[in-house]
């Protein structure tokens, strides 16, 4: 069903918030975890070993569930996705003819609902700086970037989930209290996504499902929760790593005027 009330765009915006489409080129060396001792070597490792043939854009198809505080299904609905490395990315909601979309570029956020813009101003896409952003800045300043979302690079720390060795930027595998990112430590694709909201519950997104398309790893599940609880399933279906994306996809002045896909 489409977005199209005030309601919506709040859950939607703590769900972009969460949201991550994470991909990576398959690696070509796999890392030993002596190695890799501090988020500036992860980040430094990813661009030496990967820069070459990063993912520079993709487009899929959504089937977005979400639940009720009872966990079970209210309503399903499908949205259309279209990210561009290193700022841009959007997202349709339902019938394009309803004019109910986001789009993030260049740090900031344009809200449509019902063909109208109806919110705009500074939102920094935080999946975007390790997935894909990286091959655009320099260490420090991806660094300098998860800093400005409250995420300690610091702490760095590993760990074993879903019986794989991870990467933990911001805090350990036993302290949910930080804002976090878990990294897969061999193909080095985010598994996991925590932080804490305003009244202090706990926010996490679960990356799960990956799929190699055309060379790289690309997650198709993701499950959001708050405080333990489901509150949104996401399904990825007909991803294009190669697709041919008009300027005019990013761009708020063209908004009802162009698509990515077929209307």
């Amino acid at each position: 069903m489409p977005r199209n009330n005030l309601k919506v765009s709040n859950f939607v915006f703590v769900t972009i918030i969460l949201i991550s489409v994470s991909t990576f080129l398959i690696s070509l060396s796999k890392p030993k975890s002596k190695e890799i001792k501090t988020t500036r070597q992860l980040v430094q490792f990813i661009k030496d070993h990967h820069s070459q043939n990063h993912l520079k854009s993709f487009t899929f198809i959504q089937e977005t569930v979400r639940y009720s505080p009872q966990q079970q299904p209210m309503d399903t609905s499908i949205w259309y996705e279209a990210i561009r490395y290193p700022k841009e990315f959007r997202i349709d909601f339902g019938n394009p003819e309803k004019g109910n979309a986001n789009i993030n570029r260049n740090d900031s956020i344009y809200v449509y609902r019902g063909n109208k813009l109806v919110h705009n101003g500074p939102e920094i896409q935080e999946f975007l700086i390790l997935e894909g952003g990286l091959f655009h800045y320099s260490v420090t300043e991806t660094i300098e970037r998860l800093q400005g979302l409250g995420i300690d690079t610091a702490l760095f720390t590993t760990a074993i989930f879903k019986n794989k060795p991870i990467y933990i930027i911001g805090a350990d595998d036993t302290n949910f209290d930080k804002p976090q990112i878990w990294m897969d430590a061999e193909k080095f694709y985010v598994v996991r996504r925590l932080s804490k909201g305003k009244n202090g519950e706990l926010y996490e997104a679960r990356y799960d499902d990956f799929k190699n398309v055309d060379g790289y790893w690309i997650e198709t599940w993701i499950e959001f929760l708050i405080d333990g609880k489901i509150i949104q399933t996401e399904r990825y279906t007909n991803i294009d790593v190669r697709p041919n994306l008009d300027d005019r996809v990013f761009n708020p002045d063209m908004f009802g005027k162009y698509y990515w896909f077929e209307k």
